[in-house]
């Protein structure tokens, strides 16, 4: 009876599809076009400014003025051709980590992406995929970025006083608020007066799932850093950290911290202060920490109070030459329910 109950169940299910759930590619076709953008050249940062085609606002020619220096080295002899066939540039990009949290979608490209929802653009002082990712992790609804090195003039190219001056080496990082494909890595470059710019070590990245929930709290809440709470008038809230090494049976796995949470607030009742009160965890971050590249383990911080993500601004340490970061950091709040 049981099987027939099912049965039935199917049938109706079946009747009452009017078709099968396919795509409506007709209706996609119809759609508005995706809006591909292409970041600005030889500027050191960027804020998104769209003209109506979709293309970054341009400068006129330029006035010969001095642009701040690049922090690569310059191929020799200075032309396009030794710069893309440079193998010092080829081995930042091909050796560069993939930071953790990210997934690499394409390495060592001749082009850098123009794709959709662009988000900005930085210059880093060298071929720093770990900074890269720790900013699009502080830029809200980052998907992506995109770590190259380009070719730039020294100064702002004049057609007649300074057409095709010395170049310098840029460290460039772009930020994209959708998931990137390594058919959008097209943008070669772009001559200015008689200077040619152009891309090479160009990486692209696209961040991980978020982690699942975990049962008694609510999250997870995306964070660009771990936490670095203030007192709370005088208050603090902070009610120490648990660290998991990672190993064959311990992975990334938020719910270890909401265990360590919960065991925590279990310990305090029954050691409680003379006056029989105790702090009970509300709220934990939970992020792998990473030594020089190398997640080392998921690091679980514990407080008797939720705090938002503004105040994520702990985004690692050095010590030494040793270079600690933070990634998939993540926040869930204890339920009231």
């Amino acid at each position: 009876m049981h099987s027939t109950l099912i049965l039935s169940t199917l049938v109706g299910l079946a009747i009452a599809a009017p078709r099968p759930q396919l795509m409506n590619l007709d209706a996609i076709d119809a759609a508005p076009d995706p809006v591909f953008m292409t970041p600005s050249y030889d500027v050191v940062s960027e804020t998104p400014a769209v003209s109506k085609r979709g293309t970054l606002v341009q400068k006129r020619d330029g006035t010969c003025a001095q642009q701040p220096d690049g922090y690569g080295p310059v191929a020799s002899p200075d032309t396009v051709d030794a710069f893309i066939a440079f193998p010092t540039l080829q081995a930042m990009a091909t050796n560069a980590p993939t930071p953790d949290g990210y997934a690499s979608v394409f390495t060592d490209e001749n082009a850098s992406l123009s794709a959709s929802n662009y988000m900005g653009l930085h210059t880093l002082q060298s071929f720093d995929t770990l900074g890269c990712a720790s900013l699009c992790d502080q830029a809200d609804g980052c998907e992506a970025f995109n770590m190259y090195i380009e070719r730039d003039p020294s100064v702002d190219p004049n057609a007649v006083n300074c057409p095709n001056p010395p170049s310098i080496t840029n460290f460039k990082c772009t930020l994209w608020g959708a998931p990137v494909s390594a058919d959008e890595a097209v943008n070669q470059g772009q001559w200015r007066d008689s200077f040619e710019v152009v891309i090479t070590g160009s990486n692209g990245y696209n961040k991980a799932s978020p982690p699942d929930a975990c049962s008694g709290f609510s999250g997870p809440t995306e964070f660009g850093g771990a936490i670095n709470a203030p007192l709370d008038n005088g208050h603090n809230t902070y009610m120490g950290y648990k660290y998991f090494p990672f190993s064959q049976t311990q992975g990334y796995t938020p719910s270890t911290c909401a265990s360590a949470c919960t065991s925590q607030t279990a310990y305090n009742g029954r050691h409680p202060a003379s006056d029989g009160s105790y702090q009970t965890c509300a709220f934990f971050n939970a992020y792998v920490l990473s030594e020089d590249g190398v997640p080392q383990g998921l690091y679980c911080s514990l407080y008797n109070e939720t705090w938002a993500a503004s105040y994520a601004t702990n985004y690692g340490q050095y010590r030494g030459s040793d270079r600690y970061t933070v990634s998939r950091s993540y926040g869930y709040s204890l339920s009231l329910s």
